[in-house]
């Protein structure tokens, strides 16, 4: 859509000037994101009657599919812009499940030639920034302060580089910053942005060159001192932004948006096309204020597997062209790879990790390894998913240190920033966190836009139950980048261990809307919902998650956690038994013959148990909680004797410790304790277990194993006290009332106890029929009318 021949709209009080991209209102100008430009004049020129919602999507989003959550916040970002209320509008009307209609007073003028003004941001070493409410500085991370409603320097760190914080924004609570991502303007260094590549051939086996390239190019004129580049992240921010998804195609304008946006001084457009064997590859350089044309250059490929080291030629010529040179004479050929399927393999692994699919990205690094062992990046991407996202150190530790071994053989193959990362996913390999943190914390005083080591310090503070230090910092990567998806889903979980659950449901409906077609945010947002007992919105959003990939194994194996939960065995069986239909390792196959043996344990029949235990035990040794609760229900000493051994060493405790799962560990050995006699032992396992943070994705949070233990004690009172306080925290969970009921009903407390078993009974009221439970609570409540 062009708007350079627009006239200026006056909507009453208001001035609306497309060919600028923004509006004047009360003397203050506002820049308008790109979608939100588009809907506006589009409703504007249609005034005359309403518009539907569809046809706003076909003629504005091209057929690329949205959810109607996108174009509500764009008609409440207008309303505010606008200063319009939707229960009294002046502009912009509802129709209810129809689409909207634009109501107010239109006069047209010509379009003026001075532009819309900008914020400028001067070469300096610090910018202000505006807060909505106190937050406390972390210590070692870049010297940020933050005060209550005032103006704060943030001063750079190194050499000079700068980030910078162009504007207010909140969501919801009112909780997060709204900036833009712009690139820093240091002195001596030429901003540039490249731009994702066109696929004109439509070619699906190249298509993932559309990124592929981007990446390559800037990595190759990053290492330029005299460059700064913005990164693949960055560009898929900007990109949500303006309302683009990545996949769509890329025109001159969408770059100049862009670099507006980013504050880029050269755009890099490129596009790419296979003819037979071959592939031409053009690239141009443009101004990215005029989009002036500055350069442009071509390569053709024999064949696709010689695009590495042409590209390594061409990136040389694009900086010459801007005045360039790369600080080493290294290619990506040489630093990365010079095989080209090893790096396609390794781009689709990062996009996989990217999505929580890890060990779909750990088969696609595999696979790049195979074609080229000496690829230094493939081995650490490899020790990060298992030191980070996994948790598994003992397997991070080698691909680390062979890609630091790589590096000594060949230096440049690793820049310091990679190091860096290494070094710190290498110190959490080892269980060495504070270590690990101090590196991310020096990772961010010298490179301050990097978003994902605010993501891992943030989990890491997080997961030794430093919650606020982990908020500080995860409000800081906002700063950065106010659309890092992956920070809403820290926040989120943060505020949610915080107590703060309005703060925590805000992020992580944040989290949705931008990102409304992962089935990761959908499944963040099942699991908040889960914990405080709302069983309704949590099934809808594990449902929104397998409507976007029916082989969403987290959103599989939650789901069925929660009809565990409320104890629909049957189907939470059927929700395990697909995961193993869909598993594709081992780890994943003894995972859905765990939680299979938990329901069947939990129902007393310890044939079906054993007989999943058995399959559980084979795909993975080392899981050997339910044999030992299997062999306490048969009163097997001998068996519980070993097990304990097993399960208990002293190792276990600090693993645990590193990975949050002291609640579990905890719950197992007061539940030995418990059934061996030693009750006291028991009871102060239990207490330690309630006092640790719950696993939100396991099939049981165990909160009410104090509350069991005294209740089986016979110690009434105090179970009766535990279990409201377990009330109150979640009004439906599960056994909870009938429990209580039992509680009640031997102290004799009829009255109380009928309450308890009826709420039991409704909060159950899709539990299956036939469960011991279920026909206890109906007998007590029909004997005692």
């Amino acid at each position: 859509m062009k708007y350079l021949e627009q006239p200026i709209y006056l909507l009453d009080d208001v001035e609306f000037d497309p060919a600028r991209n923004c509006l004047r209102r009360a003397g203050q100008e506002q820049v308008l994101r790109q979608k939100s430009l588009q809907v506006l004049l589009y409703l504007i020129e249609h005034r005359e009657r309403s518009v539907g919602k569809e046809e706003l999507f076909e003629n504005l989003w091209e057929g690329v599919a949205v959810t109607d959550d996108a174009l509500v916040q764009i008609i409440v970002e207008l309303r505010k812009l606008l200063g319009d209320d939707a229960r009294q509008p002046r502009f912009i009307k509802t129709i209810p499940k129809a689409g909207y209609h634009f109501i107010g007073p239109v006069a047209e003028l010509p379009s003026a030639s001075a532009p819309c003004a900008l914020i400028e941001i001067e070469e300096i070493t610090s910018v202000q920034v505006e807060l909505e409410q106190t937050l406390a500085p972390t210590p070692a991370l870049p010297p940020v302060r933050w005060f209550n409603r005032k103006p704060v320097m943030l001063t750079a760190l190194g050499s000079g580089l700068v980030f910078a914080v162009l504007a207010l924004f909140s969501f919801n609570q009112r909780t997060a910053l709204r900036t833009e991502v712009a690139l820093p303007r240091v002195p001596g260094k030429r901003a540039v942005a490249v731009l994702y590549f066109e696929n004109q051939s439509g070619d699906r086996e190249l298509d993932w060159l559309r990124e592929g390239l981007t990446d390559m190019l800037i990595t190759n004129l990053s290492r330029s001192r005299t460059l700064t580049l913005l990164s693949r992240q960055q560009l898929a921010a900007l990109l949500s932004h303006i309302g683009q998804p990545n996949a769509a195609k890329l025109d001159l304008e969408d770059g100049l948006e862009i670099g507006r946006r980013a504050q880029a001084e050269v755009l890099i457009l490129g596009r790419f096309a296979r003819l037979g064997e071959q592939v031409r590859i053009d690239v141009s350089l443009h101004e990215a204020r005029t989009g002036q044309l500055q350069a442009a250059e071509a390569l053709v490929a024999e064949r696709p597997a010689l695009i590495l080291s042409q590209l390594d030629l061409l990136s040389l010529k694009l900086a010459q062209h801007l005045g360039a040179t790369p600080e080493t004479s290294s290619g990506l050929a040489a630093v990365m790879t010079s095989n080209l399927d090893a790096y396609r393999y390794y781009s689709l692994a990062l996009e996989q990790t990217q999505m929580y699919q890890f060990n779909e990205a750990l088969a696609l690094l595999e696979k790049a390894l195979a074609l080229d062992p000496q690829f230094a990046m493939a081995n650490a991407r490899i020790g990060y998913i298992y030191a980070e996202r996994l948790g598994q150190g003992e397997k991070a530790r080698l691909p680390l240190a062979k890609a630091l071994q790589l590096d000594d053989q060949l230096p440049g193959r690793l820049n310091e920033r990679d190091k860096l990362y290494i070094a710190a996913w290498s110190a959490n390999a080892n269980l060495d966190t504070e270590r690990a943190h101090t590196i991310y914390r020096e990772l961010l005083s010298r490179y301050p836009l990097e978003t994902e080591a605010y993501r891992r310090l943030g989990w890491g503070l997080a997961r030794q139950y430093k919650y606020e230090e982990a908020l500080q910092v995860t409000r800081q990567g906002l700063v950065t980048d106010p659309e890092e998806k992956d920070l809403y889903n820290l926040l989120g979980s943060t505020c949610a261990r915080l107590g703060r659950n309005a703060e925590a449901q805000a992020a992580f409906e944040r989290y949705t809307q931008l990102t409304p077609n992962d089935p990761n945010a959908w499944d963040s947002l099942g699991l908040f919902h889960q914990r405080l007992g709302q069983y309704e919105q949590a099934v809808n959003a594990y449902h929104r998650a397998l409507a976007l990939n029916p082989e969403s194994r987290i959103a599989i194996i939650h789901l069925g956690n929660l009809y565990f939960q409320q104890g629909r065995y049957r189907a939470a069986i059927e929700q395990y038994q697909r995961h193993f239909q869909i598993a594709r390792d081992d780890t994943q196959r003894a995972r859905s013959f765990q939680y299979t043996a938990a329901v069947y344990l939990k129902q007393g029949d310890l044939p079906r148990a054993a007989a999943a235990i058995k399959e559980e035990v084979k795909y993975n040794p080392e899981l050997l909680w339910n044999s030992l609760a299997l062999a306490l229900a048969h009163d097997d000493q001998t068996a519980v004797q070993k097990l304990s051994a097993a399960v208990f060493v002293p190792a276990n405790y600090n693993y645990y410790n590193e990975r949050g799962f002291l609640r579990s560990w905890n719950y197992q050995r007061g539940y030995v304790a418990l059934k061996q006699g030693r009750a006291e032992e028991a009871l102060n396992h239990f207490r330690a277990a309630v006092q640790q943070q719950p696993l939100d994705w396991s099939y049981d949070s165990y909160e009410d194993c104090l509350a069991n233990a005294y209740l089986e004690l016979g110690r009434v009172d105090e179970a009766i006290s535990e279990y409201e306080r377990i009330l109150k925290i979640n009004p439906n969970y599960p056994l909870a009332h009938y429990h209580l009921g039992q509680a009640y009903e031997r102290k004799g407390d009829g009255g109380n106890a009928r309450v308890a078993y009826q709420r039991f009974l409704q909060s159950w009221k899709e539990a299956d029929a036939d469960l011991a439970e279920i026909r206890a609570a109906q007998t007590y409540l029909s004997s005692s009318h």
